[in-house]
């Protein structure tokens, strides 16, 4: 597992030694990271706000750190989680200035939601596959102003999962083996108050 592009292209990240955390697999990280850095949806990510949900090992957030941008924050409950993402940020030996920049936070993803007031330009979202986590999210982010129209929200699952979008756009659907990826924005009829 390793930084695919950017600042710290090359750099190897600790993986999980528990079955219990199932990190990207490579394809479907460099896949996700080559649509956001495309022209397609003219996303731009250097100096943007992330927001990695189930982070996991960190790998998305860090991606999106290597590729430029300023703020990135990881939630994820799992205490071995939490463990191997200060780990791997730690391996980027970045100075104390730029660490204020990262803010990890150990909570359920819809508790940590309501304790955060910023709006992310990315949001990725992967959890545990059939759950009704990304459900929970979706609405939190709309009702909780973290995302504008202009924000972008990838969402992993398995291929099977049926999920509601209620107030999103589906941009995109890309299919990885039993994995399943959503691009949305908010839909231009969803009210944002």
């Amino acid at each position: 597992m390793r930084i695919i592009g950017g600042k710290y292209k090359g750099l190897k990240l600790l993986p999980p030694n528990s079955t219990k955390i199932r990190p990207t697999s490579d394809r479907l990280k460099e896949s996700l990271f080559s649509i956001i850095t495309s022209n397609k949806y003219k996303i731009n990510i250097d100096g943007s706000h992330v927001l990695d949900i189930c982070s996991g090992t960190g790998s998305l957030g860090i991606e999106a750190f290597s590729r430029g941008a300023i703020k990135v924050y990881f939630i994820d409950k799992d205490q071995r989680s939490i463990h191997l993402i200060y780990k791997n940020i730690a391996k980027l030996n970045i100075d104390t200035q730029i660490q204020n920049n990262v803010k990890i936070i150990k909570d359920e993803a819809t508790k940590a939601l309501k304790n955060i007031n910023m709006i992310f330009q990315i949001v990725l979202i992967d959890p545990p596959y059939n759950t009704n986590i990304i459900e929970k999210c979706l609405i939190q982010l709309k009702e909780l102003n973290l995302i504008n129209q202009d924000s972008y929200v990838f969402a992993e699952s398995s291929k099977a999962e049926k999920i509601n979008y209620d107030g999103y756009q589906i941009l995109d659907i890309k299919i990885y083996g039993s994995s399943k990826l959503t691009i949305l924005r908010l839909s231009s009829s969803s009210s944002i108050e």
